[in-house]
């Protein structure tokens, strides 16, 4: 189906809709409009007889009666019937005096009880007297001790010939709409398609790759309508179209080479220093944008500025230097240069090295340390190993003394290998964590008795009041874990007759575990590191404090696991708080 058939049918459905929805409700309208007006009109007639017939129904008349509502009936071309409050027609213009006795008990008409519940009542229905659809019109005469019913009623097709006339009036206007769409329609089917007939052909012969301006001209760009706006478009999609595929077609060889050179960022340059091409990851390592069309030298980067006259000599070179960017810490940057040979442009591929230098610091800090930690328990071992095969042996005190230090330094070892071997397992995923709902009332209470020794020796308290009731999310084993090296810290930096408390504290949807001891405290500057292993605060070197340096380290890792923070807060002189948080039930 072409355009101007699908317009034709378009428009001429919408105005059938159109017009038999305005034909319906029209005559819903209006059949309750006319019956409105005729009940008012009768309503009016009935009051007047009510009036002129007062007197003939003080004592029933039923001669004059009669002879009153036929001149009526005859005046208004109305029906008019009297019946009294037994339902018995009285008087009626339609039936003869001696034909009123074979008509209907009337009480029960639906106009009459309206009239005698409301004052007045009316109803469309067929009569049986005059064999054809009346509108009835009663009131209530209560004027008299004796109530009567003045009823007037009209034939309903007075309605029906004056919707019969509206019916052939909007039937004739659909007539002629329908005629006068259908003209209309044709000629905007005809007017349309030929547009997009001339339309089509042009972008027919622009697809087909011929961009000469002769075919974007004949385009109906002077049109002000829906076609113009499209034929518009069109030409400067174009025209773009034009320039991208020659663009595309001079980055295609850049391309090739720069897909031979892949890294991170990359960047094609001109024999003069103008960037050409630069992707998104160069943007984002140098923090610049819009570098295409700019020089290398607005780079401000004495390390690139070097490598490309090193290029330019030599062919390739690569270098590393450090990157100062405003608001962040010096990065580290690798970057290879190497001349194409085909186009004779240069080509920069540069890596970020800042994660890998950070990696091999922190390698070498944590060979550092654990040869530091390592060194004391070991010369301790050797020295006393020494001095009892030396002789120390025969003397069965300084035996005793010079293998406890040995037993003792060996445990620290052991300690320390096996903290080192758990924080592996931890950091590479390796440790399986069992999720489920656990009570850390009973978890607390069972690390608690396990030091009750130590905590008798150093006359400390452990003080914990059992009042939380809710759950926690977690692995029982971990949290263990975790409670118990916070309490073995603060047992090793508390004096001696000073109370340790555990706190529990809801925040959200988690529960807050607080460990406070009235140690010296950490100093401000060394919280932050306090979790790192064989991290020990400058008191504690200072005191000797035994310790791996890793216990903080695995409960960091540990709480980080179960979807939880750590934290610190000290005051100098007043103890620390060692808190963690662990998701509800």
């Amino acid at each position: 189906m072409g355009i101007r058939s699908r317009i034709f049918v378009i428009v001429s459905f919408l105005f059938l809709i159109g017009i038999s929805l305005t034909f319906v409700i029209a005559e819903r309208d209006l059949n309750i409009e006319f019956r409105d007006q005729i009940e008012e009109e009768l309503s009016k007639q009935a009051r007047i007889l009510q009036q002129s017939l007062q007197p003939y129904l003080i004592e029933i008349d039923k001669n004059k009666l009669k002879t009153i509502i036929d001149q009526y009936a005859q005046a208004s071309k109305s029906r008019i019937t009297i019946i009294n409050t037994n339902g018995l027609v009285v008087a009626d213009s339609s039936v003869t005096k001696t034909n009123l006795g074979g008509l209907d008990n009337h009480g029960t008409r639906p106009e009459i009880l309206q009239a005698l519940s409301e004052g007045e009542g009316s109803s469309k229905r067929y009569s049986i007297t005059t064999q054809q659809e009346m509108l009835y019109f009663a009131i209530l005469d209560s004027s008299l001790e004796e109530l009567n019913f003045i009823r007037v009623s009209v034939p309903y097709e007075y309605v029906d010939q004056l919707l019969g006339t509206l019916d052939n009036s909007i039937t004739l206007i659909f007539v002629v709409g329908l005629i006068v769409a259908i003209i209309a329609s044709l000629m905007a089917g005809d007017y349309t398609r030929q547009s997009l007939v001339e339309l089509e052909a042009a972008v027919s012969k622009i697809s087909s790759g011929a961009y000469r301006k002769k075919n974007i001209k004949s385009f109906p760009t002077s049109r002000r309508d829906e076609i113009g706006s499209m034929a518009r478009n069109i030409s400067s999609i174009s025209m773009d179209l034009k320039n991208q595929i020659s663009l595309i077609a001079k980055q295609r060889d850049q391309f090739g080479s720069v897909l031979d050179d892949l890294g991170e960022g990359i960047m094609v340059m001109s024999e003069t220093g103008e960037i050409t091409f630069c992707n998104d990851q160069m943007h984002d390592i140098f923090h610049r944008n819009e570098l295409v069309g700019k020089s290398i030298n607005d780079l401000n980067i004495k390390a690139i500025n070097q490598l490309f006259k090193q290029t330019t000599n030599k062919g390739k070179h690569e270098i590393e230097f450090e990157l100062e960017t405003e608001g962040e810490d010096t990065r580290w940057i690798l970057a290879h240069m190497n001349k194409a040979s085909t186009t004779k442009e240069f080509i920069l591929v540069v890596h970020e090295t800042t994660y890998l230098r950070q990696m091999d610091s922190m390698r070498r800090d944590f060979i550092s340390n654990l040869s530091h930690e390592l060194r004391t328990p070991v010369s301790v071992i050797k020295a006393n190993s020494e001095t009892l095969l030396d002789g120390a042996l025969e003397n069965s005190k300084d035996a005793k003394l010079f293998s406890k230090a040995i037993l003792h330094n060996a445990d620290r070892l052991s300690e320390m290998v096996s903290s080192l071997i758990d924080l592996s397992r931890i950091e590479y995923g390796e440790l399986k964590f069992v999720i489920e709902d656990i009570n850390i009332n009973s978890i607390i209470s069972t690390v608690i008795s396990s030091y009750k020794n130590m905590t008798k020796k150093k006359n400390i308290q452990l003080k914990f009041e059992d009042k939380f009731n809710s759950k926690i999310r977690a692995d029982a084993k971990a949290v263990e874990r975790v409670i118990n090296n916070l309490i073995d810290n603060a047992l090793k930096y508390s004096p001696e007759g000073s109370v340790i408390e555990i706190k529990l504290k809801k925040q959200g949807k988690f529960l807050r575990i607080s460990v406070l001891d009235l140690g010296e405290g950490v100093l401000k500057d060394e919280q932050e590191l306090v979790f790192k292993r064989f991290f020990r605060t400058a008191r504690a070197r200072a005191k000797t404090q035994q310790g791996s340096g890793l216990g903080l380290a695995i409960v960091k890792h540990l709480v980080n696991n179960l979807q939880g923070e750590v934290g610190v807060q000290s005051r100098k002189e007043k103890g620390s708080e060692f808190w963690f948080t662990l998701p509800l039930s």
